[in-house]
């Protein structure tokens, strides 16, 4: 008997492909980072769901949908999740100095085993990985033809392949609710617990216009101004705000605990080690 060949469109899923920038500075310094970061990749979000699967490797990280869409909400399910998986990962490498770079495409990708040879391919792995070294600019990007499946995150046209997308979602707080003037109310951040969820985009955008201005690599303040430009577009009086300020907490909202949040940064997340193995 032949084998069964899979069905027209069974392989079709959507992909997120995740690269670690900078991940080789690290490995050639023998940065202690690395075992770190791979803590980091360890304690996800996306592990824990049963819908989708994760394949590690060097500075890559990818993850695909188990489940197959039949409706429309199952498309913009499985997209917001797999955008969620994105936030966490950037929100859990705050304080650690690294960033990275994300495309979510859609289409052909296989993975199984032969005697726990793990075996992945398709044109979607493949599309994936050309076009996110052409990217010059930092964060999530979605192929545009995926965008009618994405009603929880906002984006913006990038170029005619990618929209980039804005996992900044307290940040629209802040612009939309606030006008993105400052300063706000205490009460209005710590009350609503607002102040944990915004530091760490805070944080992230701080970053950004650091290595913008001070980094030694003109390609990487290239990638980075072309990131901030992006939040300005989307946020203008915050940015605009917090430029002024220099990024200063404080000047957000004078006498708010900021010392109790940013002390949390970076989390230790070691804790996600149930089981390691050295070969």
């Amino acid at each position: 008997m032949g084998k069964v060949k899979p069905r027209a469109g069974e392989n079709d899923r959507y992909l997120l492909y995740i690269d670690i920038l900078g991940f080789s500075d690290l490995v050639t310094s023998k940065s202690p980072r690395v075992h770190d970061l791979y803590e980091v990749i360890a304690s996800l979000n996306v592990h824990q769901h049963q819908s989708f699967r994760a394949i590690v490797f060097s500075d890559t990280i990818v993850v695909y949908n188990v489940r197959r869409p039949r409706t429309a909400h199952d498309r913009h399910y499985l997209v917001m999740y797999l955008c969620e998986f994105a936030q966490d990962l950037q929100h859990r490498l705050i304080g650690r100095g690294v960033l990275f770079r994300a495309v979510l495409v859609r289409g052909d990708f296989i993975h199984y085993e032969i005697n726990s040879v793990p075996c992945f391919f398709g044109s979607a792995l493949i599309d994936a990985y050309r076009s996110e070294k052409k990217i010059k600019a930092i964060g999530l990007f979605m192929d545009r033809s995926i965008v009618r499946d994405s009603d929880i995150f906002q984006t913006r046209p990038f170029n005619e392949k990618y929209h980039f997308v804005f996992i900044t979602q307290n940040l629209n707080t802040i612009e939309d609710l606030h006008g993105g003037i400052f300063p706000i109310d205490r009460f209005s951040l710590e009350a609503s617990d607002l102040i944990y969820f915004l530091v760490p985009e805070i944080l992230h955008l701080k970053q950004l216009n650091d290595l913008a201005t001070s980094h030694e690599d003109e390609e990487v303040r290239l990638k980075c101004n072309n990131t901030l430009a992006l939040f300005r577009a989307r946020y203008p009086q915050l940015l605009e705000s917090l430029e002024a300020t220099k990024f200063s907490l404080e000047a957000i909202s004078p006498g708010a605990n900021w010392t109790k949040v940013t002390s949390r940064f970076p989390e230790d997340y070691s804790y996600a080690v149930k089981k390691k193995v050295v070969y």
